[in-house]
Order: C-alpha cells, then sequence, then structure tokens
C-alpha cells in the first residue's frame, strides 16, 4: 500500500467501495428472503428486469465513459456509490472545479472533484432526512401546485443545461454533431421511438461523436 501511486490507491478503494456497495445492495432481498422464508422466483424476477436491466448498463456505460475524464476516478467511484449521479454530483464537481479555475482532467481538479462530491454527499443526505422529517408536509401544496409542476418536472434538463452550455461555447465544433444529430433523429423516427431506444440511440451518438472529434483532429481543426 505504501508503494502504490496515488492512483493506484484511489482505484483499489474505488473498487473495494463499489464491491461492498453491490454486497451490501444484494444483501436486502437476499435477507428478507431468508428472514420470512419466502423463496425468489427467479424466472419471474429475470423476466422482469431484464428489459430494465439491458436499458440501464447501457446508459450507465456511457455515462460512466463520459463523466470520467471530466471529474475523475475518485469521484466518479464516490457518485456511483452513493447515487444521484447526474442530478446532484456532476454539477457540484463541475461546479467546484469552474470555481477553483482548474481544467477538468487534471490532477488538482480529480482532487477537488472528490471533496466536491464528498460535500455533496453530506449535505444531500442531511437535507433530505431533514426535509423528510420536517419539510415535506410543508412543501407538498407546492409540488402539488399546477402553475409550479412543470418547473420541477424539467429540473433534469435545466441542469444538464447549464452544465453543458460552458463546455458547448468551448467546444463548439466538437459540438455540433452531438446536438445536431439527436434533433434530427427524433424529427425523423418520432418522439415514441426515440423514447424506446434511447439507450441505443446515446450509445450510437456517442461513438459517432467520438469519430467525428477524431476527423476533426486529423484534419487539424480542432
Amino acid at each position: 500500500m505504501k508503494n502504490m501511486t496515488y492512483d493506484d490507491k484511489v482505484y483499489l478503494l474505488g473498487r473495494s467501495t463499489v464491491l461492498l456497495a453491490l454486497i451490501a445492495f444484494a444483501s436486502v432481498p437476499f435477507g428478507l428472503s431468508m428472514a420470512f422464508n419466502s423463496p425468489i422466483d427467479w424466472p419471474v424476477v429475470i423476466e422482469a428486469t431484464l428489459p430494465i436491466f439491458l436499458t440501464f448498463a447501457i446508459s450507465a456505460v456511457c455515462e460512466n465513459l463520459s463523466y470520467a475524464p471530466i471529474i475523475g476516478p475518485g469521484a466518479l467511484y464516490m457518485a456511483c456509490v452513493t447515487g444521484n449521479v447526474s442530478n446532484m454530483k456532476i454539477p457540484a464537481a463541475v461546479n467546484a472545479m469552474e470555481v477553483a479555475g482548474v481544467e477538468p482532467g487534471s490532477d488538482k481538479a480529480n482532487v477537488i472533484s472528490i471533496i466536491a462530491v464528498a460535500a455533496s454527499t453530506f449535505v444531500t443526505t442531511a437535507v433530505l432526512f431533514l426535509g423528510m422529517l420536517f419539510l415535506a408536509p410543508l412543501f407538498e401544496p407546492v409540488y402539488n401546485n399546477e402553475f409550479l409542476r412543470p418547473a420541477f418536472d424539467n429540473v433534469v434538463p435545466a441542469l444538464f443545461g447549464a452544465i453543458l452550455f460552458p463546455y458547448i461555447a468551448k467546444y463548439p465544433k466538437q459540438a455540433i454533431l452531438p446536438i445536431v444529430l439527436p434533433i434530427i433523429l427524433i424529427l425523423i423516427v418520432g418522439r415514441t421511438f426515440f423514447s424506446t431506444y434511447q439507450s441505443y440511440i446515446m450509445m450510437l451518438v456517442i461513438i459517432l461523436s467520438g469519430v467525428y472529434s477524431y476527423m476533426l483532429h486529423k484534419k487539424g481543426m480542432i
């Protein structure tokens, strides 16, 4: 352990915590099954979870590949274990790097991202716990207000828009394809088809965007 580099230690601790988290998550259903003597009907479980697994497995791979260069491996391990990655952890890490004035992907940025994700985890856990106890009854009329409901339904797009805009402004040439291509596809195939197969479309767009950026680099345009 003493002879390991910083990155080696991050990967070791990250993989260990992810493995422990997976064991803890799986222990809940198996433990309840054993405690109540209720056997698990595996054919039913597989039939119900396979479509969900395929969709989220593809999304998870694409998200991790896209998030890792931005916030670094240490922050990504922590974010994946604690959850709420796209809504809270990524914005917290990106904002922290912008405030500190560091370049994403650098060693300083990775350390700052880890601190930001850890702080976000503590803060969000405390806020959610206190809100569950004291504030939920008070804010329920606000959430259910017909005038304000569209705003709460579009929190995620608003967050991603705020995160993406600086990168689009900084790298406009690379941003053309991943923005324009999904818009064209949704106009051609329709919203229903696009929503059903969005995971596969997202993977295709990521691959084509990578090839497109590589071609721009080879031509000396970026």
